[in-house]
C-alpha cells in the first residue's frame, strides 16, 4: 500500500512557520541558560601558547574564561556577551609542524606525490588488462590533470551543543547525524560510562556529513565539565568556516589511449586521496579493456570529514571530465561515446538514455549555450545528469538540469526527487563557488561573503525522472544526485565555448 507512493513530509509546516526546534533553540526547563563562544587554534596541530584575557574579564556578563589547550572558550550570560569577550582575547600559538602554509604548497604536495608515482607507481587499487602495452599501440593518446579544493560543509545552523555535566552524569542537546557516536565520544572525554550520558536529539539545521563528527560535542562537554552548570556552546559562522573539518582537496592525473575506431582502450589514473567509499575512484560500468587506477598518498593540511557523497564528490568530476575529453579526442558525441561503453551495463545505459531524452540531447542549443552530460553510480544508485549553461554574458549561468536516476526502487518517489534536487544544488554550489584556501597555514575564508553558496536567482530549472530498475538492489537518495553535477556543468561549458575546466571552482575562472 505504501511502497512506491508519495509520502508528504510532516516536518515542513513547523520549519516554514518557525515552530521547529533545532539544537540552537535548546532551553532547559527551570534552569538559567549560560552561553559559550569558542575559538579553536587557527592552524591545525598547534596549541595555545599564551593568551591575554584581561580586557575580556572586565566585560559585562562574563562568567568564565577557559584555556583548554586546543581552544579558548568564554562563558557568559548571553551568546553575544561571550562572543564579544572572546573577540577581546589575544593569543599566541605554538609553531605548526606541517610545512604546508598555502594552497600553492598543498597543490605542490599533491603534484610531488603524483610525480613520484609516475605512470606505474603508487598503490594500484584497480588493475585490468595490460595498460602499458595498450598505450604503446594506441592510435591516439591524451592526458589531463584535474584538481578539486577543500570545501566547507556550511550548514545553515552553525555547530552547537548544550551540555549539563553534574553528579557523575552528562546530558547533551545537539543536532547530530549519529547520536550514539556523540554519546560514546562524550563518555570517553569525560571518563564516564556511556550509560551515564544522555543525548537529546533536536532537529538538525543541516549536516551534509559535518554532523557525523563529534569534535564539537567533545568541545562542549569539556566546557560543561569545567563549569558544572548548563551551558550552550555556539560556534560563530567564522569559527564554522575556518576551524571545522573539511572535504579533502585532491589532484588526479589521467592518460588514455584510443584505438583506430576511436574507442577508449587504455585508461591510466593516479590521484592522492582515497577515503570513502573505496570504489569511488572506479568507473566499473564502462567497458574499458585495459585499466589501471592508483593512489599516491599525499599530506592533507586540514582535518577532513565526510562531505555529501564523500569521495564521489571529487572523483566524479575527475572521471567524467576525462571521459568527456576522450570523447572529443575521438571526434565523437559525448553521449554516443559513453553509450558505446555500456554494452554490459543495461541499467546504466537506460539511465543515460533517459537523461539525454529528457534534455532533447540531439537538438542544438541556442547560440551561446552548451549542454554537458555525466553518468555516475554511488551508494547503489545510478544517476545521469545533463546540464545546460548559458555563456552569453561571458560567465556561466546554469539554466536547466535534467536528471534521470535508478535507485533500484524508489520507496517514496517524492522524497527521492527532493533528494536529487538538493544534491544537484549542493553539487552546483560546490562546482561554481566552493573553495577553502590557505594562507599562513590557516583558512582564508570566514563567512558567506567569501564562501559563497548558490542563491535562488542562480538556481536552474530541475527535472527529475525515476527508473525503478531492480527492486532487489536498493540504492540511496541523499548523496547520489551530487556527483554528476560538477562534471556535467564543466562539460557544458566546453560545449558552449571550447574552454575545458580542469580545476574547481568554476566561477572564479570567469571573474
Amino acid at each position: 500500500r505504501l511502497m512506491g507512493t508519495d509520502a508528504p513530509r510532516t516536518d515542513i509546516p513547523a520549519k516554514v512557520n518557525g515552530t521547529a526546534q533545532f539544537g540552537i533553540d535548546t532551553k532547559i526547563s527551570g534552569q538559567t541558560m549560560t552561553y559559550a563562544a569558542v575559538r579553536r587554534v587557527p592552524v591545525p596541530g598547534t596549541r595555545v601558547a599564551k593568551m591575554d584575557a584581561s580586557a575580556a574579564k572586565a566585560m559585562p556578563g562574563v562568567l568564565q574564561i577557559l584555556n583548554l589547550g586546543d581552544f579558548i572558550a568564554v562563558v557568559a550570560d548571553s551568546y553575544w556577551q561571550a562572543q564579544q569577550a572572546l573577540n577581546g582575547i589575544t593569543a599566541e600559538y605554538t609553531a605548526a609542524e606541517s610545512k604546508i602554509r598555502s594552497s600553492t604548497d598543498q597543490s605542490a604536495a599533491f603534484a610531488a606525490a603524483l610525480d613520484k608515482a609516475g605512470d606505474v607507481g603508487g598503490e594500484e587499487v584497480i588493475g585490468k588488462g595490460k595498460v602499458a602495452e595498450a598505450m604503446q599501440v594506441a592510435a591516439k593518446k591524451l592526458s589531463a590533470e584535474y584538481q578539486a579544493p577543500y570545501l566547507a560543509h556550511a550548514p545553515l545552523e552553525p555547530m552547537n551543543a548544550t551540555v549539563w555535566v553534574r553528579d557523575g552524569k552528562c546530558e547533551i542537546w545537539t543536532g547530530t547525524q549519529v547520536p550514539l557516536f556523540a554519546r560514546s565520544a562524550a563518555a570517553k572525554a569525560l571518563g564516564l560510562s556511556k550509560d551515564d550520558v544522555t543525548v537529546h536529539h533536536p532537529i538538525m539545521g543541516g549536516g551534509f556529513g559535518r554532523r557525523l563528527e563529534t569534535d564539537y560535542v567533545i568541545q562542549a562537554v569539556r566546557i560543561g565539565q569545567a563549569t558544572g552548570y548548563p551551558v550552550k556552546m555556539i560556534w560563530s559562522r567564522e569559527e564554522d568556516t575556518q576551524k571545522g573539518l573539511f572535504r579533502p582537496a585532491d589532484m588526479s592525473r589521467f592518460s588514455g589511449g584510443l584505438d583506430a575506431k576511436g574507442r577508449l582502450v587504455a585508461y591510466n589514473n593516479v590521484f592522492t586521496q582515497r577515503h570513502d567509499p573505496q570504489e569511488a575512484c572506479d568507473c566499473a560500468f564502462y567497458d574499458i579493456p585495459h585499466k589501471s587506477i592508483r593512489v599516491a598518498e599525499a599530506e592533507l593540511h586540514l582535518p577532513f570529514a565526510a562531505f555529501r557523497s564523500v569521495d564521489h564528490s571529487q572523483q566524479a568530476f575527475f572521471i567524467e571530465s576525462f571521459i568527456d575529453e576522450a570523447a572529443h579526442a575521438a571526434g565523437r558525441d559525448p553521449l554516443e561515446f559513453r553509450l558505446a561503453m555500456l554494452g554490459g551495463s543495461p541499467r546504466h545505459k537506460a539511465v543515460l538514455e533517459k537523461a539525454a531524452a529528457m534534455a532533447n540531447w540531439g537538438a542544438k542549443p541556442a547560440a551561446g549555450r552548451g549542454r554537458g552530460i555525466a553518468l555516475t553510480e554511488s551508494f547503489g544508485s545510478i544517476v545521469a545528469e545533463v546540464v545546460e549553461v548559458d555563456m552569453t554574458s561571458g560567465k556561466p549561468r546554469v539554466t536547466n538540469v535534467w536528471c534521470a536516476a535508478d535507485p533500484g526502487f524508489a520507496m517514496n518517489p517524492d522524497g527521492f526527487r527532493n533528494q536529487m534536487e538538493g544534491g544537484i544544488v549542493f553539487g552546483l554550489t560546490a562546482a561554481l563557488h566552493g573553495e577553502i584556501s590557505l594562507k599562513d597555514g590557516a583558512v582564508e575564508q570566514s563567512n558567506f561573503h567569501d564562501y559563497q553558496l548558490m542563491r535562488m536567482n542562480e538556481c536552474p530549472a530541475i527535472a527529475v525522472e525515476i527508473i525503478n530498475g531492480n527492486h532487489e538492489k536498493l540504492g540511496g537518495a541523499g548523496e547520489p544526485g551530487l556527483p554528476p553535477a560538477a562534471p556535467a556543468l564543466a562539460n557544458a561549458i566546453f560545449a558552449a565555448n571550447g574552454k575545458r575546466i580542469r580545476a574547481l571552482p568554476i566561477a572564479k575562472q570567469f571573474a
